[in-house]
């Protein structure tokens, strides 16, 4: 239905002579996040930032006025935000595909706040196996949580993609292991990211 959904938008842009229109509408309703990866420069930002919040009506004002057949809602981690489960069934009434990209801590517990649907789609950040996710994030046991809420996702009938950031001088075959185990479990696409220095 996505790529049905999306090609119609964007024939429609080129039989209107709409030469430049968005895809992607990168939705960012906090900063704030219970993890602190060395990677991710959001943990840099002061409190003040760190502690904003785009309540559900500005978010939606966002997504209607920008546009794009979809929706990215990274963070930070979005779970965190108290009212994510509006602004995503807000996002999902539109017609609009979400994707809600997670560390997956708090995915399990939060799972009662949404629906599965064609239209959202859970993206679990994977940056290697066990020991290499860990790592990555600075606290052990986070790679083991992420796999039992895939499960869980999966299990409920929710579309679940992974996200991993690659650093140089990762092992291929390492990789490749971490590829094999999320499709064992069912994920429905991996994405990879390269880790700019």
């Amino acid at each position: 239905i996505q790529q049905v959904r999306v090609g119609a938008y964007i024939l429609g842009q080129k039989l209107k002579g709409v030469e430049r229109y968005p895809l992607v509408l990168m939705l960012e309703p906090l900063f704030r996040c219970n993890l602190a990866c060395p990677g991710c420069g959001k943990i840099d930002y002061d409190d003040k930032i760190l502690n904003k919040r785009f309540m559900t009506k500005e978010c939606l004002e966002a997504v209607d006025e920008c546009g794009a057949p979809v929706v990215s809602i990274p963070g930070g981690e979005p779970l965190l935000h108290r009212e994510i489960g509006e602004i995503v069934q807000g996002i999902i009434d539109r017609k609009k595909f979400v994707y809600l990209c997670t560390n997956a801590i708090l995915l399990e517990k939060k799972l009662d706040l949404f629906s599965p649907s064609p239209y959202l789609t859970f993206s679990v950040h994977m940056d290697g196996l066990r020991e290499e996710h860990d790592a990555s994030v600075c606290r052990e046991g986070i790679f083991d949580i992420a796999v039992e809420a895939i499960k869980k996702a999966k299990a409920r009938g929710f579309r679940v993609t992974t996200n991993s950031t690659l650093f140089l001088g990762t092992d291929p075959q390492r990789v490749r292991d971490l590829f094999d185990e999320m499709m064992d479990l069912g994920v429905d696409g991996l994405m990879i990211s390269p880790g700019y220095a």
